[in-house]
């Protein structure tokens, strides 16, 4: 349910109130309303880890976890792409694995909110309907954590619980003095509640938290300009590079497991004329296994995908296939026992890898399928070398260098880190002007493989804001998505367009001073790609 309020504009936009009194108050010629925009996106599963207590886990619940885990995160990618109804299922197949490894209820309250969130962010009244049900599981533990309270308050106000929504975003900033979002909200409610004198206390706390935290800024400028400017006097080479930020990437994702391609790509290596009658039964016999082993592992259904590609190497071994077509079943067998729930089958996957024919590093999907797999069985620093094959094969190849970020942080080296970044923005950049002419004049290069843009979609991310600087028309933009940063800091994505064009017309339409850093993103497969503007 959508409530309209009376609320001078200036409670959501910190930086407009250096423009006004002194003392805050509400009229009554401003219309804002609270709504489903105002739920941030949480991704961190780290959460349920902390309240389920997975020490006392037998290992067959420590597997329901690790697939509850790997359920839940895709949900929220599946809610950053818009993608609500997915999401639903994502978070659903998370939440029963969740009960049958048998964690206890405070753990529970994540996958129940973002059921909750997902069900009310649907737009589909049957399913928001189902949201108090939701809510109702909550446990008192979600009160020590403030973005996870924040959104159980909004949902709770969106539900028609007006008086507990107000008392748990008070209880949010207690728990994070400068968590802005809360206090604009908090007013309106109060508002809603005929409690005009509430309200404007709340303006006025939200003043002084805002001029406090800008006060606090101002003195940190101030003492990194002095750092900044002691080291450029000092003959220490050392000092001169204060502040080093690490780009941030992307972490390797055993879910981005794809199986791609049908047995008749995987035998281009064969000469189908040497076969006689007898060996060409069984190359058909196991075309077919191996065909029905990728679309059971893209289904995840990975025991059943281990049976057929089992089969299928059984078959081609009979029809006297080269060692090389063997390899391409075999690293599909490897990825599905990988992914299989039995840790028996997680010792067969590295034996397997290592058997596999070199020419199969030909290929940068199969040498990226490895890399994932060694990641994830610790050899961190195959799985870079294998990153850095995939590059070699294919610069444009962004997810690699991003990966390649990500596992650089982790083993806080910084100099691999930045070199990474910057060759991902070098190719970024490149990707962006070769896919902008194709899809300005159909005019494809030869040389770039655009083929990963097929069915994607194209968002606009608008910038990262605190609401200390957010521009006042935020929440206007459609489709709107608002992803915590850290720090009281957001990025905000909108758009959902089927095509570059349609997205770089709303870009355009809003590279504005505002806006003047947003660009655009294309989701495929649960993969984004930033590209570069003009603008």
């Amino acid at each position: 349910m959508k409530k309209n309020i009376y609320l001078i504009s200036i409670f959501v936009f910190a930086n407009i109130y250096s423009c006004i009194a002194k003392s805050l108050s509400f009229q009554d010629n401003v219309v804002v309303s609270i709504s489903q925009n105002d739920l941030i996106i949480v991704s961190d599963v780290s959460k349920i880890k902390k309240y389920a207590k997975l020490k006392d886990l037998s290992d067959r619940a420590a597997d329901q976890v690790r697939l509850a885990d790997e359920a839940y995160l895709k949900g929220v990618q599946l809610l950053q792409q818009s993608e609500n109804a997915q999401a639903i299922l994502s978070f659903k197949t998370a939440f029963k694995n969740y009960k049958r490894a048998k964690i206890n209820d405070d753990a529970l309250n994540f996958p129940n909110l973002q059921l909750a969130l997902a069900h009310q962010i649907s737009n589909d009244p049957r399913n928001q309907k189902k949201v108090p049900r939701y809510l109702d599981l909550v446990t008192k533990s979600v009160e020590k954590e403030k973005e996870w309270l924040y959104n159980l308050s909004i949902l709770n106000y969106l539900n028609g619980k007006e008086s507990i929504a107000a008392e748990q975003l008070e209880a949010v900033i207690k728990l994070d003095r400068n968590f802005f979002k809360a206090y604009g909200n908090l007013a309106a409610i109060y508002q809603v509640l005929n409690q005009t004198k509430k309200a404007n206390k709340v303006l006025n706390r939200l003043q002084y938290a805002q001029d406090d935290l800008a006060e606090k800024k101002r003195k940190e400028q101030l003492a990194l300009a002095k750092k900044k400017e002691k080291a450029s006097n000092s003959n220490n080479p050392s000092n001169i590079d204060i502040e080093l930020e690490l780009p941030k990437g992307i972490n390797i994702d055993p879910i981005s497991l794809t199986a791609k391609g049908d047995a008749k790509t995987v035998l281009k290596n064969e000469t189908i004329t040497e076969f006689d009658d007898r060996l060409r039964k069984k190359l058909r016999e196991g075309q077919e296994l191996y065909d029905q082993g990728i679309v059971l592992f893209n289904s995840s259904e990975f025991p059943l995908a281990i049976k057929a590609f089992k089969s299928s190497l059984k078959k081609f071994n009979q029809a006297k296939v080269s060692q090389l077509t063997l390899s391409y079943v075999n690293t599909f067998l490897a990825m599905s026992y990988f992914r299989s729930s039995e840790k028996r089958d997680k010792k067969k996957v590295l034996p397997i890898i290592e058997m596999l024919s070199k020419q199969i590093y030909d290929d940068r999907d199969l040498t990226y399928n490895i890399a994932v797999m060694q990641y994830g069985l610790g050899n961190v620093d195959k799985a870079i070398e294998l990153l850095q094959k995939c590059n070699s094969l294919d610069k444009y190849f962004l997810l690699s260098y991003q990966n390649q970020i990500a596992i650089h942080n982790e083993l806080n080296d910084l100099k691999s880190a930045k070199k990474a970044f910057r060759n991902h923005e070098k190719y970024k950049n490149e990707l962006t002007e070769v896919y902008k002419k194709f899809v300005k004049t159909g005019v494809n290069n030869s040389n770039v493989d655009l083929s990963f843009l097929d069915g994607a979609i194209f968002r606009v991310a608008l910038g990262n804001f605190s609401e200390f600087n957010m521009p006042i028309d935020i929440y206007l933009h459609d489709d709107l998505i608002t992803l915590p940063l850290g720090n009281n800091f957001y990025t905000f994505i909108c758009g959902n367009y089927d095509s570059y064009n349609k997205a770089e017309a709303y870009l355009a339409k809003v590279s504005s001073n505002r806006y003047k850093n947003a660009f655009i993103i294309a989701f495929k497969d649960g993969v984004r790609t930033d590209f570069a503007s003009d603008y």
